[in-house]
């Protein structure tokens, strides 16, 4: 019983230090720096559906997917400066270094690596319309249709192996 209770309060305490992406404190009449705006978009690549999320200050209204060059590209549109961005990409969509660029330039951008996703954090002043491009080294669907081929190969060689005496 004490073991739930002091599990109980420290996932409460954990849950009170968590701080939401772009989280500031709302006050009436003031308007927020950075607001975020969250977009969850679905990303069909072979047999597969990835979700691709956004977190920017800006509207983001397309993003498209191009296989063979491992790219995704976010198009966006704002009136003011001091745009802000986060990306979460699936390493099972694109992964390995990535490269990004905006309106076909290279730029400075923080990607910070995860268990199954890598997140691109951007920072720009750039107004109007801006299509920013991010390049992996890997799509690993690609590899989809020889897996369960290797796994059925291994588990027969397992079953030869173990049948063998030496």
């Amino acid at each position: 019983m004490k073991s739930i209770l002091i599990l109980s309060v420290i996932l409460v305490a954990l849950g009170m230090v968590t701080v939401p992406v772009f989280a500031q404190e709302v006050v009436t009449g003031k308007q927020l720096d950075h607001p975020g705006i969250k977009w969850i978009w679905k990303i069909h690549a072979e047999n597969y559906t990835f979700d691709v999320v956004t977190v920017s200050n800006y509207d983001m209204s397309n993003v498209t997917f191009n296989k063979q060059n491992k790219e995704l590209d976010f198009l966006g549109n704002s009136s003011y400066p001091d745009k802000v961005a986060e990306i979460d990409i699936p390493k099972n969509l694109i992964g390995g270094n990535l490269t990004v660029l905006q309106d076909d330039k290279p730029v400075s951008a923080i990607v910070a690596p995860g268990t199954d996703s890598n997140t691109v954090m951007l920072k720009f002043n750039q107004t109007g319309a801006v299509k920013t491009s991010v390049i992996g080294t890997t799509y690993l669907p690609e590899f989809s249709s020889i897996v369960p081929l290797v796994m059925i190969l291994a588990v027969s060689m397992m079953l030869i192996v173990s049948r063998l005496k030496f």
